[in-house]
């Protein structure tokens, strides 16, 4: 069997939760591992007809499985980091105000808000932005290293580690060191960058899976993928510019008063609630679940033990001398077991609802990936 090594440098744009054995900071493999997995299922996900049983094999074969004889194997993929530096921030501060309007005082800070966990009550130590890069290096069959560059790819674009890394904690940046060198950020203005490595789907063909497979599509053939950018000074046209924003929190607090926006919604908004919670599942409740100590929902499989991870992924990006971020959907249908015997919102109608609300931050400086050319 020949094979390959492939070499990238990364490092972090916001700080990381990435917890060991004793819940502190530092670097390992098993989550990059974890990630490139991840990934690695979009990118072959296409190539098994979205069939998760043919897609298991191929991922068990590569990666490794438990068990013995032609049902297990080691891994035929292998990660090295050049180090296994502790994480040195000691906590993350609750960070700037943002406005809640369901929130006591009416305020929240965005750290917080977007980290809740790790960064409040008991706080962790992170994985600094100003730690030193390290060199990771996956060592893979030849055959199988073109699907694994294009997992980095996406991981590149979208991949965070850790604890509340879907709120773009653990945002990690990668670059190529040798051969080809990944597609930045900019890439992501248009769509003919993301279709050859995972082709987007419609919300409602997205919404037939339990996984994550493809990002979403509008009914106009447009990605739900967004690049946030601040506002800056208005040029000879008159036309507002968009610039980076100076430091990766002002790029979380843009991004933690978008979520509020689209979540605190009229389409969204909790009419009732309290001890007693709902019957049924709301709007609210499709974007993830638990949604509040007073908004739990009294069914089967869910109330205090549900859980449903937020679909909307967030990420911060290094641009120039500033910072910048993206958010993408990759949708994913309400599991089997807490969707069983129960009336449910109109999945697609929700989320178009947030994508609509997400074009409406066009004038504060999120800007929505091109479509294909017509």
């Amino acid at each position: 069997m020949t094979m390959r090594e492939l070499t990238y440098q990364v490092s972090f744009n916001t700080p990381a939760f990435l917890g060991n054995a004793e819940q502190q900071a530092q670097w390992r493999t098993p989550p990059f591992k974890a990630m490139l997995r991840q990934w690695w299922r979009v990118v072959k996900a296409a190539d098994v007809g979205y069939d998760h049983r043919e897609l298991l094999k191929l991922e068990n074969a590569l990666f490794g499985s438990a068990g013995d004889g032609d049902v297990g194997g080691r891994s035929k993929v292998q990660l090295r980091l050049s180090g296994w530096d502790v994480g040195t921030l000691a906590s993350v501060t609750n960070g700037a105000m943002v406005s809640h309007g369901e929130v006591k005082g009416g305020q929240v800070g965005a750290n917080l808000y977007l980290g809740y966990g790790p960064i409040g009550g008991q706080s962790r130590n992170a994985i600094d932005v100003k730690a030193p890069a390290q060199l990771l290096k996956i060592r893979c069959p030849a055959e199988h290293a073109d699907a694994l560059q294009k997992a980095m790819q996406l991981a590149a674009w979208f991949g965070t580690l850790g604890s509340r890394s879907r709120n773009g904690w653990g945002s990690i940046g990668i670059t190529r060191t040798e051969s080809t060198p990944l597609l930045g950020f900019g890439a992501l203005a248009a769509m003919d960058s993301i279709q050859s490595i995972s082709p987007p789907l419609s919300l409602s063909n997205c919404l037939d899976k339990e996984w994550r497979h493809a990002v979403g599509m509008s009914d106009a053939g447009v990605p739900a993928i967004w690049r946030l950018f601040k506002l800056g000074p208005k040029n000879e046209g008159g036309q507002t510019t968009l610039v980076s924003f100076a430091s990766w929190e002002e790029a979380m607090k843009e991004l933690a008063r978008i979520k509020i926006a689209v979540r605190t919604a009229p389409y969204f908004k909790f009419q009732n609630g309290g001890n007693q919670g709902h019957p049924a599942p709301l709007p609210r409740h499709v974007l993830s679940y638990p949604s509040g100590s007073q908004h739990s929902v009294s069914a089967n499989n869910w109330g205090q033990s549900g859980r449903m991870a937020n679909q909307v992924l967030f990420k911060v990006h290094r641009r120039e001398t500033g910072f910048v971020a993206t958010i993408a959907h990759f949708p994913i249908r309400i599991p089997h077991h807490m969707a069983a015997r129960l009336q449910l919102p109109d999945q697609v109608a929700v989320w178009k609802k947030v994508h609509d609300l997400l074009d409406l931050e066009r004038t504060s400086g999120l800007q929505r990936m091109k479509g294909a050319p017509a």
